[in-house]
């Protein structure tokens, strides 16, 4: 095996760059992973435009990915060289508070595996006891990447617990993540999905994959046709998903009385948001905000796509090369693509 490796580096505000790195060591609890697909992402996209809090530049960027195990340590003992695994981004101790309250997600000594834009990747001992799955034989490497978005899904909806015949409405509901949400909330039973977005291309796929009504909010007043649609109430559960502040308020006061309400995409740190304070106590509605998953998230995720329960195959918008990636990223902040598969066996 060469010592050197192609990896994509975040240098900045819109800023990457393919270097040429060292291919990292392993240690006895550890794997090392040829990376065949690693996916784009919503939060790719926010760290692309604007930096991640956590880590100043450089660094090696991605977080969704899907391989082959090349390498392993003495001590890993549930994986051999030549299976197809994926992992989650996150590593939780296992110990701490939260961990043995079943909040892993929120672990006190997490760590995070922000580094598959890359030809490999390493997965530290804690990924390895956790959050790494062998891939079933029926998913692709590319839908194995999906795996970790989509466990972040199922953890929200764990949350919110949509009950069958119900009105659901997504806020920003034409991206991946969005139509995953759609997926999953049908499958809970839901009467009506309404999807809110900007894009008609993206409409459109939302209504071939199961949305009851569509609505383009740079055309019609999204609220306005929420309540048209369910009868004056408003949804019984609303679900944002864009990440901005707007939404974020919106999709509040798109909520019925003693409706639901998930943030799901997160905002800038410093962000505040107006609520009408009155409306949501005298209103009961409820207000949850998820992050992440937690290693059972990321299992059923895996049996839900499996099962064929989830379809995540197409969300996939294509596949590009290593040095392409900036350009992948690009088409989804121009609402041209969802999920880019970034093969770095391609030239």
């Amino acid at each position: 095996m060469n010592k050197s490796m192609r990896a994509v580096v975040y240098l900045g505000p819109e800023t990457l760059q393919v270097r040429v790195v060292p291919i990292p060591s392993i240690r006895p609890d550890e794997m090392l992973v040829k990376v065949r697909s690693a996916t784009t992402c919503g939060t790719d996209v926010k760290t692309y435009l604007r930096g991640h809090p956590k880590y100043p530049p450089p660094f090696l960027s991605g977080h969704e990915f899907a391989g082959d195990v090349v390498e392993i340590g003495s001590m890993v003992e549930n994986f051999q060289v030549g299976m197809r695994v994926t992992a989650s981004c996150f590593g939780p101790c296992g110990a701490c508070y939260p961990c043995k309250h079943h909040q892993e997600n929120l672990c006190e000594n997490m760590i995070h595996n922000f580094a598959t834009y890359a030809e490999y990747v390493l997965l530290p001992g804690v990924f390895v006891r956790w959050n790494t799955l062998v891939i079933p034989e029926n998913l692709s490497y590319a839908q194995a990447a999906l795996l970790e978005p989509l466990a972040s899904v199922v953890h929200s909806h764990k949350m919110i617990q949509i009950r069958p015949g119900e009105k659901v409405a997504i806020l920003g509901g034409g991206g991946a993540v969005g139509l995953m949400h759609l997926q999953l909330a049908r499958a809970s039973g839901a009467a009506e999905v309404i999807v809110v977005d900007r894009f008609d291309e993206r409409l459109e796929f939302a209504r071939q994959l199961g949305a009851s009504a569509v609505i383009n909010a740079g055309q019609t007043d999204p609220l306005q046709a929420i309540q048209e649609l369910t009868a004056g109430r408003g949804a019984d559960v609303s679900i944002e998903c864009a990440g901005l502040k707007v939404t974020w308020e919106t999709a509040v006061r798109a909520a019925r009385r003693g409706g639901r309400v998930l943030w799901f995409g997160g905002l800038k740190s410093g962000t505040t948001v107006e609520l009408d304070a009155p409306a949501i106590h005298y209103g009961e509605i409820v207000l949850f905000n998820t992050h992440g998953n937690s290693p059972v998230d990321f299992w059923e995720a895996c049996n839900l796509v499996a099962s064929g329960i989830i379809d995540t195959r197409s969300l996939l918008s294509g596949e590009m090369a290593l040095s392409e990636t900036e350009r992948a990223l690009q088409l989804m902040i121009e609402g041209k693509a969802m999920k880019v598969s970034i093969n770095p066996e391609l030239t």
